[in-house]
């Protein structure tokens, strides 16, 4: 199941953002990844980099792995944090704003819209940033206390 979130959450970012690349850049090879301990498997434009980050939030101490694969004019993110207890029905939609936020003060971006959706049958927020020199899309997504994000950032400004 957690592939299909993956391939298709990447799909409709992609789809988003017009999928192209531009004319002067080779097309990247398409790379199956599994990612066993995070559980998701996922077509990457390249192969992916591993690297976790410790989050502290309030009440919350957790590590977010994240699976970077950039090419020469965008880099796909999937980003995983396993949580102590999954939201309360109630927290859901604080969470994926807190989440967006997080992801424009990382980026030392700003949000230039979002929206919520429904993603497999799970709340899910997507997001478009404005960052320094990138433009990126995201979508946060609950799967009970795992927390998943993807992004896509073109390395354009709008």
């Amino acid at each position: 199941m957690l592939t299909r979130l993956v391939v298709a959450s990447l799909a409709v970012v992609l789809a988003a953002c017009g999928g192209q690349s531009g004319a002067s850049t080779p097309t990247p090879t398409a790379t199956p990844y599994v990612a066993t301990e995070s559980g998701f498997s996922a077509v990457f434009p390249a192969t992916p980099a591993k690297q976790t980050q410790k989050v502290n939030q309030p009440g919350i101490n957790a590590d977010l792995t994240l699976y970077t694969a950039t090419t020469n004019d965008e880099q796909v993110i999937v980003g995983y944090e396993p949580l102590p207890l999954a939201p309360q029905r109630s927290e859901i939609q604080s969470r994926l704003d807190a989440g967006v936020a997080g992801s424009a003060s990382n980026t030392n971006g700003t949000v230039l819209s979002k929206g919520n959706t429904t993603f497999l049958g799970q709340p899910a927020e997507d997001a478009v940033l404005q960052a320094q020199g990138a433009v990126v899309h995201e979508r946060i997504v609950f799967f009970g206390s795992k927390l998943y994000i993807f992004e896509l950032a073109t390395f354009k400004t709008l």
